[in-house]
């Protein structure tokens, strides 16, 4: 991992704990707020911050079909109002080359309780 990949990936992680949640798209059964591009994407409590940290090539395709964190977040009880969703946008090279690896740098660093553990991250 080079410092400029790990500095992208805060930079990353910074905007998606530190943008309003009413700048954060509601959850919906179609999601037709959501572009169809790639992304890495947050779902968010809006007092307890990142639950999951995931990527995606087809952002509105990803969601319509359903997604761990909503069952979870339903599961805890959460109100669907305090459940929000945030997407940072990927241009193709980074789709390619660099998404895992951001990817793994944002959930290293957030720990976001909603997401797997895997011993090559930890």
């Amino acid at each position: 991992m080079t410092p400029e990949l790990e500095a992208q990936a805060l930079a990353i992680l910074d905007t998606l704990t530190s943008t309003p949640f009413g700048q954060c798209i509601p959850i919906s059964r179609s999601f037709k707020d959501v572009t169809a591009s790639a992304s890495i994407y947050a779902v968010r409590h809006r007092e307890l911050g990142l639950l999951y940290v995931g990527k995606t090539r087809y952002s509105r395709e990803r969601f319509r079909d359903g997604h761990k964190a909503f069952l979870w977040s339903w599961l805890n009880l959460y109100s669907p109002e305090d459940i929000r969703l945030l997407l940072y946008p990927l241009d193709f090279v980074q789709l390619q080359t660099l998404s895992s690896s951001l990817e793994a740098i944002i959930i290293a660093a957030a720990q976001p309780p909603y997401n797997a553990r895997y011993p090559a991250r930890d």
